[in-house]
């Protein structure tokens, strides 16, 4: 299914699944990390975390209002958009359990594989964009949380000096 992408103003219906998807997926980790933010001892968690969360807004505010323009002119697949809940809901009860517990090194390494699979969803959904707007905005996005996860990533944590 070879497509060309559409021009600047022109959307259609799945444009609305992609960008809900997108949005759905942006909102679980910005609450995740706004909260983790406040309960995080480490002055490096707490300032990566922070970012995270202010990352993950900025692009809620850019996907949402796009969604807003292209929302009118497709009511009858609105209207069949269920919210999707994104399976990110174990990771981050498992990143929080971490922690509590003071194991940084377990809670990073389990975020990051909650980012990767954030990115690659947020990377198949530009993919499959018609839209070019649709396309830049989550190219856009993908770049900042790719930055901010490999910052999180190099995080360098002695498990040993860690509680069990």
């Amino acid at each position: 299914m070879n497509r060309k992408r559409s021009n600047e103003g022109m959307y259609d219906g799945a444009d609305l699944w992609l960008l809900n998807e997108a949005i759905d997926l942006c909102q679980a980790g910005q609450q995740f990390y706004a909260q983790a933010t406040k309960g995080a001892d480490d002055y490096n968690i707490k300032r990566i975390f922070g970012h995270m969360a202010e990352i993950r807004k900025g692009i809620l505010n850019r996907l949402t209002a796009l969604f807003k323009l292209v929302e009118p002119r497709y009511p009858q697949t609105i209207e069949s958009i269920d919210t999707l809940r994104p399976s990110l809901s174990p990771f981050y009860a498992e990143a929080e359990k971490a922690i509590e517990q003071k194991r940084l090194a377990k809670a990073i390494n389990v975020l990051v594989t909650a980012e990767q699979y954030v990115l690659n969803r947020l990377k198949l959904a530009a993919k499959r964009a018609n839209s070019q707007q649709v396309t830049r905005q989550l190219a856009e996005g993908i770049a900042s949380l790719q930055i901010s996860c490999d910052s999180m990533k190099n995080l360098q944590f002695n498990e040993s000096n860690q509680s069990p």
